[in-house]
């Protein structure tokens, strides 16, 4: 189990094992803990034995006797919960874990929430029913193509052909601003602005991600909620030795900054905007300048419709990485030594 650096309440620290429990997934449905290899798993006791490499303490983690309830691992053996005698604990980190009974599947979709309901069956929100075909999803009780999708002649659900963002969780990107300078974390003013690159202020280099694990290779929507990971290091912490910094969720015009926690961190969304530019909004709220400014920080904002306009460019998330001489498509004698007006960049 990962402990959490929770502080000191007075003399004494909360018990290490609660530092597995995943609290940025908000309960949803049951409460669950991580399990990592160096955990081991006492099934007679009923009880997982947590003993970090670097600490004299052992930790002991367990259901609630009272409850009733018996610690369930899912079925891989890296998710833990409380769960009734019979039941089996499904589910992931992106959807949803629940404790559901035999014979029944956890289904359902970001738009609806997480169900556990009869194999065979879907859920729309309300109600278990039957299973939609064809990748379509079950709404107010008829199955219907998911957001983002149409309805193809042969019944599918489909994307618009030629029609995506171009940005892909997991690949580093920079933000240009407005004002043509680099989104980027100031370590004198402790946060993120569009201003010159200096050693104070470093350009961010940017994951933009849909879960912890900022999974590679799915394409970014409109309507998904993403994370956004800064891989750069700063003045005072290398990249190589950082932990994970996210973008957190300062409003109304507190400017943003970074936290190492993802529960911390603030829900962005990327839209296509004019030509060759995009729009940084927010999942449930708007994102906005912070104050008027030649070098202007952004803040989370009640109108769900603000967004801030940047354009978004592909670099290489390890500048010593070979595969990097392949991140321009060239013709015979372009991009050789002297300039580069023959290159041409996908995303350009």
């Amino acid at each position: 189990m990962k402990p959490l650096q929770l502080g000191l309440i007075s003399t004494l620290t909360l018990p290490l094992a609660l530092g597995a429990v995943r609290r940025d997934l908000q309960r949803r449905n049951v409460e669950v803990a991580q399990i990592d290899e160096s955990d081991r798993i006492d099934r007679e006791r009923q009880a997982i034995l947590f003993h970090p490499a670097d600490s004299d303490f052992e930790d002991i983690f367990r259901c609630t006797p009272t409850t009733g309830k018996h610690l369930t691992l899912n079925r891989d053996g890296t998710f833990a919960a409380c769960c009734a005698p019979g039941q089996r604990l499904l589910g992931t980190p992106e959807t949803a874990f629940d404790c559901c009974a035999d014979g029944h599947e956890l289904v359902g979709s970001y738009h609806t929430g997480y169900q556990c309901c009869p194999r065979g069956q879907s859920y729309d929100g309300v109600r278990c029913g039957s299973l939609c075909r064809n990748g379509k999803v079950m709404i107010d009780g008829e199955c219907v193509c998911p957001r983002g999708t149409v309805a193809a002649a042969d019944g599918t659900c489909k994307r618009p052909v030629g029609c995506d963002s171009g940005i892909i969780t997991g690949k580093c990107y920079v933000f240009k601003m407005e004002n043509g300078r680099t989104f980027g974390y100031d370590t004198g003013q402790s946060y993120y602005s569009a201003a010159d690159h200096s050693n104070q202020h470093r350009l961010g280099k940017f994951k933009l991600c849909k879960n912890e694990g900022c999974t590679v290779g799915s394409s970014v929507d409109p309507d998904d909620a993403i994370h956004i990971k800064d891989t750069q290091g700063t003045l005072l912490r290398s990249s190589e030795t950082q932990s994970d910094q996210w973008l957190n969720k300062a409003s109304d015009g507190n400017h943003i900054g970074r936290t190492p926690r993802y529960n911390e961190a603030g829900a962005f969304t990327i839209t296509k905007w004019s030509c060759g530019k995009y729009c940084l909004g927010g999942s449930e709220h708007g994102v906005s300048y912070a104050c008027p400014s030649d070098t202007p920080s952004i803040t989370f904002t009640v109108d769900k419709q603000a967004c801030t306009p940047l354009e978004i460019i592909e670099v290489p998330c390890d500048i010593r990485a070979v595969d990097n001489n392949c991140m321009w498509e060239k013709t015979a004698g372009s991009c050789g030594p002297g300039g580069s007006n023959s290159c041409h960049c996908p995303k350009s």
